[in-house]
C-alpha cells in the first residue's frame, strides 16, 4: 500500500492511498460470485430444462444464450465506466479506478484495463500481474501500467468525492475574482486539507504549501492568514460559479 501524491493543473497535490493487496482480491472475488450467480441465473438453470421442451427450443436458447453471456464478458468494463470506476466487488471493499492525473479516467483507459484482464486471468500471466502490483510504486498490475490507471482507496479520496458547495449571502462580495481559474477538483483539493487540518489529519505546513501555490498561480500579491484565506477562495468560488 502506497501513498501517492497527483499535482492537479495548478500544482495541488491530490493525495491517495492505494489499494491493499487484499481488498483487491475482495473485490475480484465478489465480481465473480456476481457473474457466476448470473450465469446459473441466466444461463445454466434455462439449459437444464430446455431438453423437456424438444430441441428445437433448445437450440433456440443455446443461441439466446450466447447473446445473454456478453454481460459476462463485459461486466467489469460496463460498470466501472457507468459506476465512476468501481464495479459491484469493488463497491463492497471500497477501492476505485481512477487514472494516474488523479481524476476519472478516460473511455479508452477503461477499455484497455477490461482487455487486459483477460489476457492475465490466465495462470502465468496472474502471476507477473502480482509482481507488477508490488513492484510498481503505484501497485498498479500489468493492466493499469498499461492504461495509465491505478486503483484507491475510496475512504481517502475525499478529495474527489465530495462537495465545494457552501452556502453564500446573496449580498456576498468576493475579493478574488481569479478564484473561477481553479477547478472543482482544486477546490475539493483546498477544503479537503482544510478539514483534515482542523482534526488532525494534516499540517499547517501542508496548508501554507497550498496557499503560496495557488498565490503564485492566480498572481494574488496580498498576503493574510492562510487558513483565512483558503476560506475565503471557497467562499468566492461558490459565489462566482452560481453567478456565470
Amino acid at each position: 500500500m502506497q501513498k501517492i501524491t497527483v499535482p492537479t493543473a495548478f500544482n495541488i497535490e491530490l493525495e491517495f492511498e492505494t489499494a491493499e493487496l487484499l481488498n483487491r482480491f475482495w473485490a475480484l472475488l465478489f465480481d465473480f460470485f456476481v457473474m457466476g450467480a448470473y450465469v446459473l441465473a441466466v444461463i445454466i438453470i434455462p439449459l437444464s430444462n430446455a431438453s423437456e421442451r424438444g430441441e428445437t427450443f433448445k437450440d433456440s436458447l443455446t443461441v439466446l444464450q450466447i447473446l445473454l453471456f456478453i454481460p459476462v464478458l463485459t461486466y467489469s468494463l460496463l460498470c466501472e465506466v457507468f459506476l465512476n470506476g468501481q464495479t459491484l466487488g469493488k463497491k463492497v471493499a471500497r477501492i476505485k479506478v481512477i487514472s494516474e492525473t488523479g481524476g476519472k479516467p478516460q473511455l479508452h483507459q477503461f477499455f484497455i484495463r477490461w482487455l487486459t484482464r483477460w489476457i492475465t486471468y490466465a495462470f502465468p500471466f496472474t502471476i507477473v500481474d502480482l509482481v507488477s502490483y508490488l513492484s510498481t510504486k503505484k501497485n498498479q498490475r500489468l493492466g493499469d501500467v498499461a492504461a495509465g490507471t491505478m486503483v484507491i482507496k475510496t475512504s481517502l479520496s475525499s478529495s474527489l468525492s465530495t462537495t465545494v458547495f457552501q452556502e453564500v449571502a446573496d449580498n456576498y462580495q468576493p475579493r478574488y475574482q481569479s478564484a473561477l481559474q481553479l477547478s472543482d477538483r482544486d477546490m475539493n483539493t483546498i477544503k479537503t486539507a482544510l478539514v483534515n487540518y482542523r482534526i488532525g489529519k494534516a499540517s499547517l505546513q501542508r496548508i501554507d504549501r497550498i496557499a503560496d501555490t495557488i498565490r503564485t498561480a492566480l498572481h494574488i500579491q496580498e498576503y493574510e492568514d492562510n487558513i483565512y484565506f483558503l476560506e475565503t477562495l471557497l467562499r468566492d468560488y461558490n459565489h462566482l460559479s452560481n453567478q456565470s
